[in-house]
């Protein structure tokens, strides 16, 4: 051991600092604070003490005594050592409270918190909270992430509460990323009620929210944030209503618009368009939408003609836009490549595929290549296929047709990092027992959460039986508990006891009173 030390200490900082720079800081810093005056030296150089990111140690949830020893030398030693170095923070609650109470961090102005219960993010963000009087000229960036299951009715006056706190007291805040996760699933932000004055801090230049309904978004946009640049808003519900902009209002420091929801809406042409019409200066938009009772699918004639012709400054258009439920006034509907061409005629590379199951009942879906989004839903039989790299959450939908194995082994190709996959299909697949034995099986290397509530028995035993799936990273399941039973045999067959063995959060769609015998033996790790 000596021997290797003293190896490294031959060589010279340059060299040591390449090394380093290989390391995530935080090792850096918990390897070589304190263990001589020149590592100590190197160690503290900017490069590593200008970010810190606790959430590195707690992620590691199989360490809890070792965990607990490094966070608290960094608590006690490191922190104290670097801060006047430290521009930027991310922290969850473990860490939050205490790192932040440590010292004077002259440089600091970035923090990122992640994984936040409400009630704790409430605690931070509240009049009364230490925290806030001490960084509110400091924080110019802020990102919160709120992950909550929680349906208590309460849940969205707190993170309606929590965001205006933060406009009203942050005064030199000039970017905020308030991201409420896909589990906080009562309806989030709500502004409308809020008076004129609650939101005024004009220094806003890039903001991401996820609100309830379209009015809120209007709020965000009544021009209280005159300097926005950046807008992202991921909406759940957008219904027609009374509330609009004055038509005569151009949003002209607005450069980036990214408007995402996917709930179906008939108020695309109502609500939508219009809005767009008050963003001219835009450079990059980004449409995520479904949209439902029109006279047409959405193509590229129609964006242009609708929008894009207004939009002298834009160099980037990202879309996912499907359309259902179209009644056609023309006799020929169009195909595919009708559609893909209106795109492509334009300068658009873009993918297209269509379904017609009966009249008044087809969908189109549209989307910009490459595809550089993280989500995407409303995928049907029909998908062509391809490589979505960026694709984490994935949605199938198919409320007519069976998915059968070759569809999924396409799906697999196509996602190969989808961590997060939904399942809506209650039709029986197809392909005769015996042929099964002669499927390969799929490999899902990345998926982490798999629901399948919404899905045939046969898509239970699709994913779990070990002859066609194999999930090794598989950690959460939702799903009919009979379902399960039947599959399993009652928590007996070892057809699925492979796939099941990692789970350890299993949600039903209502709880039983007892488990089976065999319940727990078959899943050993919840």
């Amino acid at each position: 051991m000596n021997h290797s030390v003293a190896n490294i200490s031959a060589l010279c900082d340059e060299l040591l600092l390449n090394i380093f720079s290989k390391l995530s800081n935080i090792d850096v810093l918990y390897s070589f604070i304190g263990i001589n005056q020149r590592f100590d030296k190197l160690a503290r150089d900017i490069t590593f003490t200008q970010s810190i990111d606790l959430t590195i140690i707690s992620s590691d949830k199989n360490k809890n005594s070792r965990t607990t020893s490094i966070f608290d030398r960094f608590y006690l030693d490191i922190i104290p050592k670097i801060q006047h170095n430290i521009e930027c923070f991310t922290l969850d609650s473990l860490s939050m409270e205490r790192v932040l109470c440590i010292g004077n961090y002259s440089k600091f102005h970035k923090l990122n918190l992640v994984n936040l219960e409400i009630e704790m993010a409430f605690h931070i963000f509240n009049d009364e909270s230490s925290f806030l009087h001490i960084f509110e000229d400091q924080i110019s960036h802020l990102a919160i992430t709120i992950s909550d299951d929680s349906t208590a009715e309460h849940i969205r006056s707190l993170a309606t509460k929590i965001f205006t706190t933060i406009f009203v007291t942050f005064k030199n805040l000039t970017h905020l990323d308030f991201e409420l996760e896909d589990d906080f699933v009562y309806p989030p932000l709500s502004l409308i009620d809020l008076p004129s004055t609650a939101c005024y801090s004009s220094n806003i230049v890039e903001l991401n929210v996820r609100v309830r309904n379209f009015d809120d978004c209007l709020c965000l946009l009544d021009g209280r944030l005159s300097q926005l640049n950046t807008f992202i808003i991921k909406i759940d519900k957008i219904q027609n209503s009374s509330k609009t902009l004055d038509n005569k209002k151009i949003l002209y420091n607005l450069k980036c618009f990214s408007l995402i929801s996917t709930t179906r809406t008939n108020a695309y042409d109502t609500q939508i368009v219009p809005l767009l019409h008050h963003m001219s200066q835009l450079e990059k938009l980004t449409l995520s939408l479904v949209a439902k009772d029109r006279n047409s699918f959405i193509d590229g004639t129609q964006l242009h003609n609708d929008i894009l012709y207004k939009m002298a400054h834009l160099h980037t258009f990202i879309f996912d836009i499907t359309t259902r439920n179209v009644i056609f006034s023309q006799v020929i509907l169009p195909f595919s490549d009708d559609v893909r061409r209106t795109f492509i005629e334009r300068g658009y590379h873009t993918d297209c595929y269509i379904d017609y199951y009966s009249e008044g009942i087809n969908l189109c879906h549209v989307y910009s290549l490459p595809f550089t989004m993280k989500r995407m839903y409303n995928v049907t039989n029909s998908f062509p296929g391809g490589l979505f790299m960026n694709v984490r959450k994935l949605s199938l939908s198919d409320l007519f047709i069976p998915f059968e194995h070759d569809f999924f082994v396409k799906i697999s190709q196509a996602f190969p990092l989808v961590s997060q996959l939904a399942l809506l299909n209650m039709w029986k697949q197809q392909k005769k027992l015996t042929d099964e034995q002669t499927c390969s099986i799929i490999e899902y290397s990345h998926l982490v959460q798999l629901s399948l509530i919404s899905a045939h028995t046969d898509y239970v035993k699709q994913f779990l039986f070990n002859s066609k799936s194999h999930l090794p990273c598989l950690d959460t399941l939702d799903v009919k508990y009979q379902d399960l039973i039947t599959v399993t045999d009652n928590f007996t067959t070892d057809a699925a006891r492979d796939n099941c063995a990692k789970l350890k959060n299993i949600i039903f769609d209502a709880t039983p009173f007892v488990y089976s015998e065999n319940f727990y033996l078959y899943f050993p790790s919840l």
